[in-house]
């Protein structure tokens, strides 16, 4: 969509169709995945197509040329493309801020302070002239620290009393009586709501206000696009049953997402699924998502059915062009070119074939 969100929204989306990377290990068993040394191309062949395993095979592709395409797709919905700039014009919003009024409960402040311990200042205490927001009986500080300012003015300047709890949970402070000097800058008034300027444009790469929009709309139009061409393939039919590699890369992807989190918070990948996610264990995780996990690998073996039947290929060129030459070392020309493949060319050819309404 806008140019300065690219990146940001490719890495959203890899991560989110990470399901058509793979295992860098051997399945031991059922559900016991070697996610070590977790490789995004791996068991994907130099043309992102999954190594050994020609997917009509195992696919009936639905009737995929000269399908209707419903007139609706090439349009954008007004108040979509409104709900995406009044997004954008959030981001500039301001408040007025008033400075003759005393605060009173429930207002918001904007306040510096100082916070000290025996007369020495210590670390956190301060907002070191940076300001920060607070409401009155909704933000949470310690003791009656916020109370404090009501009845003073913005412009103000004066010290506040407070005593730290006795498991604050830090030494140095748990229990200790301190003094913040606090200057009140302002109370925060009425919204004020960003009008869509050429300069609010230029913040995200356009040259004016019109360019934006045509973005926008664009964008939408291609998601649409994207979204008919997905429910397409979601119409295909199994033959028989599903390659095992390619659903245990589906389940892989899934699990290597979750084990980044665990890895973080020092979990095993069980021990997260079972805190975090609500399962009674990670084989019934696993087995819960099945059909999910069935769902996505079939349409993987469509899209690369598809390619295969149409002789359809991405160079890295292509990649490029995508925007996602800065993602070949995190996750493999094989893996682009799929993830190209999945959402640039085959749904190019599609739409390309089909008849509008």
């Amino acid at each position: 969509m806008l140019k300065t969100k690219i990146a940001a929204a490719v890495l959203s989306v890899v991560f989110i169709l990470s399901a058509f990377a793979g295992c860098s290990g051997e399945t031991k068993n059922t559900y016991d995945y070697d996610l070590t040394n977790y490789s995004y191309s791996k068991g994907l062949d130099a043309n992102g197509f999954f190594e050994g395993i020609k997917a009509a095979d195992y696919v009936t592709l639905p009737e995929y040329k000269g399908v209707t395409l419903p007139a609706e797709v090439l349009v954008a919905d007004p108040a979509e493309i409104q709900a995406q700039l009044d997004e954008i014009t959030a981001q500039f919003d301001t408040y007025e801020q008033l400075t003759d009024k005393a605060i009173a409960n429930g207002d918001t402040v904007n306040i510096d302070y100082v916070g000290s311990v025996d007369g020495v200042e210590f670390e956190g205490g301060s907002t070191g002239g940076a300001g920060t927001d607070v409401t009155i009986g909704v933000t949470q500080y310690i003791d009656d620290f916020l109370e404090q300012l009501i009845g003073h003015m913005p412009g103000e300047n004066f010290d506040i009393e407070v005593t730290f709890p006795a498991d604050y949970g830090q030494d140095h402070l748990n229990g200790k009586d301190a003094i913040f000097n606090i200057t009140v800058n302002y109370i925060q008034g009425e919204l004020i709501k960003a009008e869509l300027t050429d300069d609010i444009a230029a913040e995200y790469g356009f040259n004016n206000v019109d360019e934006l929009k045509a973005d926008i709309e664009n964008w939408i139009i291609e998601q649409q696009k994207s979204d008919f061409f997905t429910a397409l393939l979601y119409s295909s039919e199994l033959k028989g049953k599903l390659p095992q590699t390619v659903l245990d890369f589906v389940i892989c992807a899934d699990l290597i997402n979750y084990k980044s989190y665990a890895d973080m918070f020092g979990m095993t990948l069980e021990e997260f699924v079972i805190g975090y996610v609500g399962s009674e264990s990670l084989e019934a995780y696993i087995t819960t998502n099945m059909e999910h996990y069935e769902q996505s690998a079939l349409y993987c073996l469509a899209v690369q059915a598809l390619a295969e039947a149409e002789g359809l290929a991405v160079s890295d060129m292509a990649v490029s062009d995508a925007g996602l030459s800065d993602y070949v070392e995190s996750y493999g020309m094989p893996y682009l070119k799929q993830y190209v493949l999945q959402t640039v060319t085959c749904p190019a050819f599609v739409i390309d074939n089909a008849v509008a309404e």
